[in-house]
């Protein structure tokens, strides 16, 4: 759902620079505009307050000291609470593979500095307006009703209904989900059409959505929790914490105990999954 444009003065922007005169700049830019703005001198501290106070839109600098500007990025697109944010990078560098890096890791916007007031204004104006408003987690609603056992088909066509009863069924199971042979038997159907209607309504294969939510609920309990990296593992479903960190990094870049200390998250001691 695409909300309305609200005016400026009830969107706030997070600066994450590590240059304070940027930060001065942007902020004399955008202050007239009627945005709040607040600001962060690096990647880990722009993290941990976006995390304390969801902001509406990031300007992120790409080179940085310590996390640079693509890790940072790899953090908000991994954390659930942030990864619908949308993030538009300011860098000195004009190179096309510096852009290209930018958009592959989900940023909405890539400014070239030096740039106008007016340049930088616009943009935001025009990413705000186009900004999704994340709705209520519907599938961790269904998780939740899935565990309680309400397993009844949700309103809506037949493979609409099948799709999100599957999801609500996955979501249940998530430390150990059926396969799709015994998904699909399970809701009464065959593996064919469980697929297809999977790929027609949700717009993507049933287990890339299984990897989404393990990715998704694996964040939140590293950053909201105190269990060990091992527990976590064995809740979203892997059998060692090797095959579980591995995944991790290649879905965001970062081990699951990179993502603990960016978000200056202590681990726990650590016990082996038995």
């Amino acid at each position: 759902m695409v909300t309305t444009c609200h005016p400026a003065a009830s969107r706030s922007v997070l600066v994450i620079d590590d240059d304070a005169r940027e930060i001065r700049l942007l902020s004399q830019m955008l202050r007239p505009e009627g945005y709040t703005l607040f600001a962060a001198l690096s990647g880990e501290e722009g993290f941990k307050r976006a995390l304390a106070r969801r902001p509406d839109l990031v300007l992120l600098d790409m080179n940085m000291p310590g996390l640079d500007g693509r890790e940072t990025c790899r953090l908000f697109k991994g954390a659930p609470a942030l990864s619908t944010v949308p993030v538009i990078f300011l860098t000195a560098s004009g190179l096309v593979d510096d852009k290209l890096s930018a958009f592959a890791l989900g940023a909405v916007d890539y400014i070239t500095k030096p740039f106008s007031a007016q340049e930088v204004a616009a943009r935001l104006r025009v990413h705000l307006r186009l900004w999704v408003s994340p709705a209520v987690p519907a599938l961790e609603q269904s998780g939740q009703a899935a565990s309680n056992g309400a397993l009844e088909a949700p309103p809506g066509l037949p493979g609409e209904r099948l799709v999100r009863t599957a999801q609500r069924l996955l979501l249940a199971r998530l430390s150990n989900p059926p396969g799709l042979v015994e998904l699909a038997h399970e809701l009464g159907t065959n593996e064919r059409r469980l697929t297809e209607e999977f790929r027609r309504h949700a717009g993507m294969p049933v287990f890339e959505f299984l990897r989404q939510e393990r990715h998704r609920r694996a964040c939140e309990l590293l950053l909201h929790s105190d269990r060990n990296i091992g527990t976590i593992a064995a809740e979203v479903g892997f059998q060692s914490m090797a095959a579980f960190s591995f995944a991790f990094r290649k879905y965001c870049g970062l081990t699951p105990s990179q993502y603990r200390q960016a978000a200056g998250v202590k681990d726990p001691v650590e016990d082996p999954i038995p």
